[in-house]
């Protein structure tokens, strides 16, 4: 009987906790301009599911090569436009897709610097043409901020002033790095991407109407093998309880509110 005792209780102690055995593993590639928002809410529905969430989080164009690699995913969170392109090829399924946050542009500075008035249009303009240097990603890239950039600095009717002190494209760290260490003074990036840790700062954002904003969209893939799990993540981000999350990261939320 002792040695019977003590079987069961080896047993039981090697047995998973209730609900681990039926837990789920979503997972999700993401754009990196949400990703601060991203991070937190996974770890509360971890929390609050039992279900893990493997998190990749990618540029735009990156995060389009591994779909187009074949790489297996559950969920992905993307621009709308990218979704569309998506939703037409059959890659993710159309009915799971959700609005769930958008960010604009926002004008960077040396954490140290006297940051420019960019409330209005004018005052926008006047900050950009007394620069020395401006930085963002390259516009051909679609759905990146370098792409919305150059749209703002048309419309701005600035584009041909500022040819000669423009620094296009290349890595968004290394143009970020380089604003902290004053060899570029200003830098245009998606506000929510603008770390106000790493020796730069937001000035503030593009005001209207110049300003232009992207919206990200959260969508179940058509081949995940996990699409209830992925699909309650997804509704998890859009949920009503996430707001302070999205803005804490500096993006406006869109989902359920």
């Amino acid at each position: 009987m002792r040695a019977f005792g003590r079987t069961v209780l080896i047993a039981a102690t090697l047995m998973p906790p209730l609900g681990m055995a039926d837990a789920a593993e979503v997972r999700v590639l993401s754009v990196g301009a949400v990703q601060n928002a991203v991070r937190v809410l996974a770890a509360e529905f971890e929390k609050d599911t039992g279900d893990r969430v493997v998190l990749t989080f990618a540029a735009p164009v990156a995060a389009m090569a591994k779909i187009k690699a074949g790489e297996t995913f559950d969920a992905l969170i993307v621009s709308e436009p990218a979704m569309d392109g998506l939703d037409r090829d059959g890659i993710v399924n159309p009915e799971s897709r959700l609005r769930l946050a958008s960010t604009g542009l926002g004008l960077a500075v040396r954490a140290d610097a006297a940051a420019p008035d960019v409330s209005t249009p004018e005052a926008f303009k006047q900050a950009l043409l007394a620069a020395r240097s401006i930085a963002y990603g390259d516009p051909s890239l679609a759905n990146q901020s370098g792409e919305k950039a150059q749209k703002v600095l048309a419309a701005a009717g600035i584009l041909d002033a500022l040819k000669e002190k423009l620094r296009i494209g290349g890595a968004q760290t290394a143009s970020q790095e380089q604003i902290a260490k004053g060899e570029i003074e200003m830098g245009l990036y998606n506000v929510s991407e603008i770390p106000e840790s790493k020796g730069i700062k937001l000035a503030g954002p593009v005001p209207p109407p110049l300003q232009v904003h992207t919206v990200y969209e959260g969508a179940l893939m058509s081949d995940g093998s996990e699409p209830e799990a992925s699909r309650a993540f997804i509704r998890f981000l859009a949920g009503s309880g996430t707001r302070a999350t999205w803005v804490a990261a500096r993006l406006e939320p869109l989902g359920d509110r």
